[in-house]
C-alpha cells in the first residue's frame, strides 16, 4: 500500500477534485466543494465486511495535511513553514485521537461542501500538536475532528530533533492548546479476542517503519473479527451497532518489515462501550489504542450504512 503522496500526486488530486486551501498563520483551511463520498464507496456490494472504512477515513485526515502541507505550483504559501522546517526530518506520531459525531450517522457529511480546518495547538521542543476538524460548510457543525502530536526526528540518529529556535518562539506564541497525549493502558492477564501479525512490506512507509495507519488496520480488523465471533458482551456488540464514536492511538516502538506482533484485545473495566488494544514484539509495547462506539442508537434510514461506518 501506498502510504505517502508526492506534491504532484497532491496536486493532482486537488484539481481533479477541485479542492483549494487557505493559510492564515497556525491554521490551514482546506475547502472540498462538491464533499469526497467516492473515496468511501465501496468498490462492491460484498467488501464492506473486508475492509474497514475508519482507516479510509484516516488516508482521508492524511490527504488534507498533504494538501495543508504540500509547495504547490504558482502558491509561494508554505504551512508551518513546512519546506524548511520539516523537509529535512522524520515526523513520527506521538498520539492520536479521532473523534465522529453522531451527525455523521444521520446526514450525508461526505457528499456536501465541507472545510476542514487544521490548526496549531501546542509547540514544544521537539513535538507539536494539532486539531484538525471537519466542518460543514451550511451549519458550520464539525462530524469529525481529529488531535494528533507529532515529533520531529532526525533522520539519522531517529531522536528527537529540536524545532529551530526562531521557529518554536514564531509559533508557540500562536498556540493557545495543550499537548495531546493519551494514557497508557494496563492489559489484563486474560483478553477477549486477540491475534498474531507479521508485518508485511506493503505495510512499511518511506520513514522504513510500519506506518500508522497500519496498526490502525490491525485493531480494526482484530476488532471486526471480534464482533463477528461475539467475543466480546452483548452489550458492547449492540453498542458497536451505533457506530464509532472514538479511536485513540498511542505509539512507543518500531516494528519493522517480518516482526511479528501480537494484538490483545479487552473491554475497558466499568463501561459497555470501549474496547482497548495492545500490539507487542516480544516483551516490547508497540503502540496501544481504544475504540469507542455511541451508546444511543442513531437513528439512520439504512442499518447497513452504519455497520460500514465501524
Amino acid at each position: 500500500m501506498e502510504w505517502e503522496l508526492s506534491t504532484s500526486s497532491v496536486y493532482k488530486i486537488m484539481t481533479q477534485l477541485k479542492v483549494s486551501r487557505t493559510i492564515n498563520g497556525p491554521t490551514c483551511i482546506v475547502h472540498f466543494p462538491e464533499g469526497v463520498s467516492d473515496l468511501f464507496d465501496e468498490p462492491s456490494p460484498h467488501s464492506s465486511s473486508k475492509q474497514i472504512p475508519v482507516v479510509r477515513f484516516l488516508r482521508l485526515v492524511d490527504l488534507i495535511l498533504d494538501i495543508c502541507y504540500a509547495s504547490l505550483p504558482g502558491d509561494l504559501n508554505t504551512y508551518l513553514e513546512n519546506k524548511t522546517v520539516f523537509a529535512d526530518k522524520l515526523i513520527y506520531v506521538a498520539s492520536s485521537k479521532l473523534e465522529i459525531h453522531k451527525s455523521f450517522y444521520t446526514s450525508s457529511c461526505l457528499h456536501l461542501p465541507f472545510d476542514c480546518y487544521s490548526t496549531l495547538h501546542y509547540v514544544g521542543k521537539s513535538s507539536h500538536s494539532k486539531m484538525l476538524e471537519m466542518k460543514n460548510r451550511n451549519n458550520s457543525q464539525w462530524f469529525a475532528r481529529l488531535f494528533q502530536q507529532d515529533i520531529r526526528i532526525d533522520p539519522v540518529t531517529r531522536k528527537p530533533s529540536e524545532f529551530p529556535a526562531p521557529w518554536r518562539e514564531k509559533y508557540r506564541q500562536m498556540c493557545t492548546g495543550s499537548p495531546f497525549v493519551m494514557e497508557k493502558l494496563s492489559r489484563p492477564d486474560v483478553c477477549r479476542a486477540g491475534d498474531h501479525y507479521k508485518i508485511q512490506t506493503s505495510d512499511i512507509d518511506s520513514q522504513n517503519h510500519t506506518n500508522w495507519l497500519a496498526y490502525v488496520q490491525i485493531c480494526m480488523n482484530v476488532c471486526r473479527k471480534g464482533l463477528d465471533q461475539e467475543l466480546f458482551s452483548r452489550l458492547l456488540i449492540q453498542n458497536s451497532k451505533n457506530g464509532l464514536k472514538e479511536f485513540q492511538i498511542r505509539y512507543e516502538n518500531e516494528a519493522l518489515v517480518d516482526e511479528e506482533v501480537v494484538v490483545h484485545a479487552w473491554e475497558t473495566s466499568g463501561r459497555d462501550d470501549q474496547l482497548c488494544f495492545e500490539l507487542t514484539r516480544g516483551s516490547d509495547v508497540c503502540i496501544q489504542a481504544t475504540i469507542a462506539f455511541h451508546q444511543r442508537c442513531v437513528k439512520c434510514t439504512n442499518i447497513e450504512l452504519i455497520k460500514s461506518k465501524i
